[in-house]
């Protein structure tokens, strides 16, 4: 920090001495040095704006459709492509009621499968639930076909030009981990890469995935691909409750609005005046 010494005359009578807002002695007006300081804590005060802008990079459909099927865990080692077992009755999953709306399947892509080293890249949702096979029929399973010229959430993923940009080949190799969030019970189910069962390492909940800087394309290399298979982790209780402690749950609930057409100032409460 710079000190600035001046000697100042007194003659004997009131004085009035003025003081910078800032530590630099600037040929400024009051009003420019309240503009600055305000903008500088602003700055510190509030986080700046990143503009994180993002390429879509849809699936590689020239290597034929991909069909992502989650099983969830039903009882010992008995598992179910159906979101009866996961909680939901016949009214969720045939009336599409809140329960469903409300809950969701999350993919997110990581650098390395490494979980001391790795970063996030981004995250992309799947909200409809209920979704269609490779004819356009709506299937009420937790499969899904994903290909050109099929409605799916995961067929486009959105990633940072950031990341792209700071790529050297013509191919990024990543790693997939899925979850879903269930509305009902609050918490999430975690999956596995079915294909990576006999693994001892990290590398067992995830799915090997290749961004084609070239074509702007992305793909899942699994052994059983086409049929890319996620089943419920459900023998970790320690590693699933870490997972739940990072959800925030909250009631989206409506506002109840006061009956009557008219307010009463005096009284505070609404009349109904016809």
């Amino acid at each position: 920090m710079s000190i600035i010494k001046e000697q100042i005359k007194y003659l004997g009578k009131d004085m009035t001495i003025n003081f910078n807002l800032g530590s630099n002695d600037d040929f400024l007006g009051y009003q420019e040095e309240i503009d600055n300081l305000t903008e500088f804590t602003s700055a510190e005060l509030v986080n700046p704006d990143i503009d994180l802008e993002e390429r879509k990079i849809k699936y590689a459909s020239n290597i034929g459709p991909l069909t992502l099927t989650f099983q969830f865990h039903v009882t010992g080692n008995v598992f179910a492509s159906t979101f009866y077992a996961a909680g939901f009755g016949t009214n969720d999953i045939s009336g599409s009621t809140t329960n469903m709306q409300n809950s969701f399947f999350i993919l997110d892509f990581y650098d390395t499968f490494d979980t001391y080293t790795q970063t996030k890249i981004f995250t992309t949702y799947l909200t409809k639930l209920i979704g269609n096979d490779a004819y356009g029929n709506r299937t009420y399973t937790p499969v899904y076909v994903i290909n050109s010229g099929v409605t799916n959430q995961l067929y486009y993923w959105y990633v940072p030009i950031s990341f792209l940009n700071a790529q050297t080949g013509t191919t990024v190799t990543g790693y997939t981990k899925f979850t879903f969030y269930n509305a009902i019970s609050g918490k999430t189910a975690v999956f596995y890469n079915l294909d990576n069962i006999n693994l001892t390492t990290a590398e067992q909940m995830y799915f090997k995935s290749v961004i084609d800087l070239t074509g702007m394309t992305w793909r899942i290399i699994t052994p059983s691909f086409p049929n890319v298979i996620a089943q419920q982790l459900w023998t970790s209780p320690d590693y699933n409750q870490k997972v739940d402690d990072t959800i925030t749950n909250f009631n989206n609930e409506a506002q109840n609005y006061p009956s009557g057409n008219s307010f009463n100032y005096l009284t505070g409460t609404y009349n109904t005046i016809s």
